[in-house]
């Protein structure tokens, strides 16, 4: 306790505190005490949980969600395997080749791998962590680690694009020195010079066109996984996926039917379980997101 008047501790004693002796005049009154003030420390913000949480981590955990990166998975694996083999089969065969080659036969010796692509392992590692972190019932929140890996894949496309940029810009350099007549660019095709330049221009511009259409996909995309990414952490509406996303799942699927067709054309066996794990990760994948615009649309509709 301390003295109203001068600040002074009080004795334990219960006595009147020494001021009063030496001005001259003790204060009969009950003696006004005072506490220090409690101090407050800080509190860590708490984090509000919204209906939109409740419907990313229901999503995510959801049977839909689990194929579809199971699917993924297996998709992932097989092409994996199927590579080696192929890889092993095309050594067998060049080995056979070899040991029938006389002695000072110039032989070359070519090897084709299928390299999974980075963004797909990526989105598989991104897939399962989403899902790990939505199936977690100690917390009503989920991570933003495989959000992160999508905003990776997309930036790796975007730079993917401006390398693919550079050598179209290589390509319509060549093709107008080629059309200017000059004297070291050189056809080395039999059709006319005309012509050549002609497929040569029209690649150009195809190729162009789809890398333009890539690039505006992917950053439309960066945005979507980055509102997403802001919905798992504060709680706030995410943007739906675009439809042309939906479409583009669709043109891969027929791709990949194509792609399986020319494989039982050639009789390359071996690769066409992964074109059948391919169209049924692709058809998950479509529901998938078709699933998760309708929640999102469900929850403007109800204005959470």
């Amino acid at each position: 306790m301390y003295c109203t008047n001068c600040g002074r501790k009080l004795p334990e004693d219960g006595s009147p505190c020494i001021c009063g002796a030496q001005n001259g005049n003790f204060n009969t009154q009950p003696p006004q005490y005072f506490q220090a003030p409690p101090q407050y420390y800080a509190q860590p913000p708490v984090r509000p949980v919204t209906p939109v949480h409740g419907m990313l981590k229901r999503f995510a955990s959801s049977k839909l969600f689990f194929m579809c990166a199971l699917l993924f998975t297996v998709q992932m694996v097989v092409s994996a395997v199927s590579s080696v083999i192929e890889v092993f089969t095309v050594l067998q065969n060049q080995a056979y080749l070899l040991e029938r080659t006389p002695v000072g036969t110039n032989f070359n010796v070519e090897l084709n791998v299928n390299i999974v692509p980075v963004q797909n392992i990526l989105v598989l590692i991104g897939l399962w962590l989403l899902y790990a972190s939505a199936k977690k019932t100690d917390t009503p929140f989920m991570s933003t680690a495989g959000v992160t890996l999508f905003k990776v894949t997309e930036i790796l496309r975007i730079v993917g694009c401006g390398i693919f940029y550079g050598m179209l810009l290589l390509i319509g350099l060549l093709v107008l020195l080629a059309s200017s007549g000059a004297p070291n660019v050189t056809n080395y095709t039999d059709l006319p010079d005309n012509i050549a330049i002609l497929i040569v221009g029209i690649a150009f511009v195809v190729g162009l066109v789809l890398s333009v259409l890539l690039l505006l996909y992917s950053i439309k995309m960066l945005g979507v996984w980055t509102s997403l990414q802001r919905a798992i952490q504060v709680g706030v509406l995410p943007k739906k996926l675009p439809g042309y996303a939906l479409a583009l799942q669709g043109f891969s699927i027929f791709c990949d039917v194509a792609a399986m067709m020319v494989f039982f054309v050639l009789n390359a066996w071996i690769l066409i379980p992964g074109s059948l794990c391919s169209i049924a990760a692709r058809v998950y994948v479509i529901r998938c997101m078709a699933a998760y615009n309708r929640e999102v649309a469900g929850m403007e509709a109800g204005s959470f």
